[in-house]
């Protein structure tokens, strides 16, 4: 029999103190950070008043994903998810591309979220920024300020998910309140509906700005939130039924609020600034474009309310995220994915040593001097290319584990699975050339370096499972260098859209085969589930 007095020893396993409300309040803190207050201008620029058919078109393809996912999640409800679901379904190879892309997404989201609360807290605080030549820069001190916030929130992490679940519970309810404020707020009071009626663009020239403000103006970076409920579901009670329904309650309430917000933006812009079209709309950076407009029509108490949700939307994304990034990297180390010290726990059942390299990244980041507007795009892509998977394992799972209990099974799913991964094959290529060949690059190098390395241990790699990654990712790319106005391939983005989606419905049957024989067994699914 056991000691009553003997010392506490870290556990092996995460904490399930998770409810639906929580879980659900993470994925809007999740999908409502930084973007509320940047994404809005950005996909106007792109597409005007064809921005709301934009984020429409967006919360169809995220949708899509969270349904995917949904099943995914019931049937693997473990934190880190994302690493482990393409590990049981095709392998280390594959295992390690999934859980590498959402690792360095989910590591550089914080420290983005932070530079935008700096960033914004200069209008107030102009010595937290310096001019660098090309723009406003963070200063000595504004990075600092950046390096405390980053500090603080691995501490709140640090103090166990309790301590999380109260503070996104607090958070997002301020977060809920604030843009449908701002946003009635704007429309009532300025009104100018006819900007609705301001194109000035060809239908062809239309259809790029639309899925350039999906991939480039920030909207699929606002709307992707929904995968938090799956990377905390190791932590969830009831993870099975919860799970799936957090995603789609968090996706369907932020949605709603983007669509909102982003028509009083567009509703709010004075007349005046549209002379040379939304492409050319400039607003003065003087707290962002929201506040900008804000004091244009002499609402300084909008403005005042602006800067202060610009510390607390980005602040509980970051948090957030920071938490999630640490859990991936646990679930890698656990899988031998990564370091097996990232897997370690301390008393209160948190990746500690994960949270602290992410932390320890996350400063790295910030003397690169990163900004909202360059790394969005990039972000996107690498996120979109870890979502990618899901179609695919879902189907190589339906085969491998028929009869494992699913709280929730996606109907049509061989219809349905195959238009997904041609969403997300779509979306890819939407968020420009150089995050494509960024994203690409970050994927494929390493992922070549894992395999060298496997093969020296001489472990197990499943290379002809997971090489069809490199042969979607490469057929992505080309697409992409001969398509657009100077490219070989006829027919502009309509032309480019039918190739990538021929060549994705080529891709998926072949990853689907690809699988392995039957689900992996390092995955180990079950050693997450506890009581």
């Amino acid at each position: 029999m056991t000691s009553t007095n003997a010392p506490a020893t870290p556990p092996d396993t995460l904490r399930r103190s998770l409810g639906l409300r929580s879980l659900t309040l993470a994925v809007v803190t999740s999908t409502i950070g930084s973007g509320w207050l940047f994404a809005p201008l950005y996909a106007a620029r792109f597409a005007g008043p064809a921005s709301l058919l934009a984020w429409l078109a967006g919360g169809v393809m995220a949708f899509g994903l969270a349904l995917v996912f949904a099943e995914l999640g019931s049937l693997v409800p473990s934190s880190g998810a994302l690493a482990q679901i393409p590990l049981l379904s095709h392998g280390r190879w594959a295992g390690f591309i999934g859980g590498w892309c959402a690792w360095i997404a989910y590591l550089t989201l914080p420290t983005i979220e932070v530079l935008a609360m700096v960033q914004y807290l200069a209008s107030s605080l102009p010595w937290l920024t310096a001019d660098g030549g090309q723009g406003q820069m963070l200063s000595s001190t504004g990075l600092a300020v950046a390096v405390v916030l980053l500090v603080l929130m691995a501490w709140i992490n640090l103090a166990g998910v309790s301590w999380l679940a109260r503070w996104i519970d607090g958070l997002t309810s301020w977060k809920l309140v604030v843009p449908l404020l701002v946003s009635l707020s704007l429309m009532l009071t300025a009104g100018h509906w006819s900007n609705l009626s301001v194109h000035g663009e060809s239908q062809g020239a239309e259809l790029a700005g639309v899925v350039s403000a999906i991939g480039g103006g920030g909207i699929l970076f606002s709307l992707l939130g929904f995968r938090t409920a799956m990377d905390l579901a190791g932590e969830a009670r009831n993870p099975q039924r919860n799970v799936p329904l957090a995603m789609g309650l968090g996706l369907g309430v932020s949605l709603a609020i983007y669509l909102v917000l982003q028509l009083s933006f567009l509703v709010a812009v004075p007349p005046q600034a549209l002379s040379q079209g939304w492409a050319l709309l400039q607003l003065s950076n003087h707290g962002g474009p929201l506040v900008a407009i804000a004091m244009g029509l002499g609402l300084g108490w909008v403005a005042t309310l602006l800067l202060s949700d610009a510390v607390i939307s980005p602040g509980a994304t970051a948090m957030t995220y920071m938490g999630v990034s640490a859990r991936v990297a646990w679930m890698m180390g656990r899988l031998g994915l990564l370091p097996e010290a990232l897997a370690r726990l301390n008393r209160q059942a948190v990746p500690a040593v994960a949270l602290i390299w992410s932390l320890a990244i996350g400063v790295v980041m910030l003397l690169g001097g990163p900004s909202w507007q360059r790394v969005v795009s990039f972000l996107t892509a690498t996120l979109v290319i870890a979502l990618a998977v899901g179609p695919v394992s879902l189907m190589a799972l339906r085969h491998q584990m028929p009869r494992a209990p699913r709280a929730f099974r996606l109907p049509m799913a061989e219809l349905l699975c195959p238009l997904t991964f041609v969403a997300a094959s779509w979306a890819v290529p939407w968020c420009g050339r150089s995050a494509l060949e960024g994203a690409v690059t970050l994927v494929v190098v390493p992922a070549l370096l894992f395999g060298l390395l496997q093969r020296w241990r001489k472990c197990t790699l499943h290379a002809g499972c997971g090489s069809w990654w490199f042969v979607y990712l490469g057929g992505l790319l080309l697409i992409a260098e001969l398509s657009g106005a100077q490219g070989a391939l006829p027919g502009g983005d309509a032309g480019q859209m039918l190739i990538t989606a021929a060549f994705a419905l080529v891709i998926f049957p072949i990853a689907v085969r690809a699988r392995l024989p039957r689900a992996s067994s390092e995955a180990r699914v079950a050693v997450e589930l506890t009581p």
